[in-house]
Formats: structure tokens, sequence, C-alpha cells
């Protein structure tokens, strides 16, 4: 019997009604544009094209830190808004997020809300796809590092993991494209010292609140799509642990006895 094909947008539903979550990930940068961004009152002044050498450093510091880290795990508590049945009617919608990351070549990302739960898990040579409420799985081939493995399966399948930046900030932190970039000032996340900087691409605003001290990881993102008249927005809190104890076993997919295997259908088109 062969096994069932299933859309890999149903398969691979993020929870979030398909909204594109991380300014630097592939979604962000190579989808087209939904339309010109909103001409703003005359009341308000349009955000400078100011470049603060502070701001981009501190990216920069970010990203060298987290290259430093052979291990690590963060968990999240995320809203994002969506317009509810294309209309500009604004919804929120809440998830948790659980990542635990073993480099060059393992990841395991859960993906939590009232209504679904979605997992993903790679050990150097496949991605397995979980959908425990529904019962099944898909398995694909995957290159070797993870990097590799976030691009594949964005191009060639649609899985666009929120918050994969992280694996995008460590190996070389994306400053291109930033027309404004500021630090915001001192603040404080979860009680932990942090500075707030804001920057502006083509079509995004964001956020990101950076830990002081010698571990600068980014504690807090908010991100606001300007290319939508509406402009729906996206903000994650991260909770680190930058020393755990994980294994090969802590990768290694045993689908449960009742679940079905399927197939993921690649995108059409060439990639």
């Amino acid at each position: 019997m062969p096994v069932p094909s299933f859309p890999v947008a149903a398969a691979a539903m993020l929870l979030v009604a398909g909204q594109p979550l991380s300014p630097w990930a592939p979604s962000a940068w190579a989808r087209p544009d939904q339309g010109a961004a909103p001409t703003p009152s005359t009341a308000a002044r349009t955000a400078a094209d100011t470049i603060d050498p502070v701001a981009i450093q501190a990216l920069v510091g970010m990203g060298n830190y987290l290259s430093t880290l052979k291990s690590f795990e963060f968990r999240t508590k995320a809203t994002a808004e969506a317009s509810f049945q294309d209309t500009d009617f604004l919804v929120h919608l809440g998830y948790e997020a659980t990542y635990k990351v073993l480099r060059p070549t393992a990841f395991y990302v859960q993906m939590k809300s009232d209504r679904a739960i979605r997992e993903y898990v790679y050990d150097g040579k496949t991605l397995t796809v979980n959908v425990p409420r529904q019962k099944f799985y898909a398995k694909v081939a995957a290159p070797p590092t993870i990097r590799q493995t976030v691009d594949k399966i964005y191009l060639d399948y649609g899985i666009d993991l929120p918050l994969a930046d992280v694996f995008y900030w460590s190996e070389n932190p994306v400053t291109d494209g930033i027309t404004s970039a500021v630090r915001v000032g001192f603040a404080r996340v979860d009680g932990k010292e942090a500075d707030q900087f804001a920057y502006r691409g083509e079509t995004l605003d964001w956020q990101i609140w950076i830990a002081r001290g010698k571990a600068p990881l980014p504690l807090r993102i908010v991100i606001t799509d300007r290319s939508d008249t509406v402009r729906p927005s996206y903000s994650a809190d991260l909770f680190w642990n930058t020393t755990p104890a994980l294994t090969a076993r802590d990768f290694a997919f045993v689908p449960p006895a009742d679940s079905s295997l399927i197939e993921v259908a690649a995108l059409s088109g060439d990639n």
C-alpha cells in the first residue's frame, strides 16, 4: 500500500496562521511583497535612515556569542497577530516553543498551542515532522548541517521555523538591508538587565532586547510587518539554558505505535 501524500502546508503548519515571523530567516526576505507599506500620517515622522554603530555592534556581539555555544536550549512564550480570514480583523494567537540544539548536526523543536502540537526532529541525516494529536508523522532526507537543513526545508517544503533566526545569527549576523538601527535604552526582561534595540528593514520593524554582561543573549523579540496595512506583530520572550546535557538520544525519533507515516509533498516549481 503506498504511503499517502499530505500537503506540506497542513503537515508543517506552525500554529500561527502561516505568518513569516523572523526578520532574517529566508521567509522574511524571499517572500514576495504583500503590497506597499502604508503611508504615515502627516502627524507622524518617518523613521530616519539612521544607523547607530552601537546597535549594529550589539547584533554582531550577540551573534559572536551564540556561535560559541555548541549546545543550547531555550523555550519561548510568543504571541502573533494575524488577519482573520483575509480581513483587516486582527486576532491574537499564542503558542509556546521549545528548542534543543546540538551543533552542528541536531535539533529538536516543539511548537504547542491550544489547538495544535508540531515537533521537528533533525538528527544529522533526516528531518522528522511529527503531529501527535492527528497521529501522523513524515520524514525527509536532510543535509549534514543545521543551517543547510533549515534552508532546504524552507525552499523545498515551505517549512519555516519561527525563531530559526538563532541559527543564522550565530553563523553570520545579517546587517544587510537594515535602514535604521537605534539603541532605545536600558530595560529588564524577566528580572535580567538588558538593552533594547530597534531596527528597520524594507518591510519589517523589529526590536531585540539583548542581555547585558558576558552572555549577550536575545531575551525578547518584537516584529511588526509594515507591508500589511493592518501591521500585524509578533512578540516572544526567550528563556535560555546554555549548558544543557544533550546527547544524540535527545534527537532520536521513535514513532508512537498508533502513529502513521505519511509523505510530505515538495513544493512545485524549481527551487
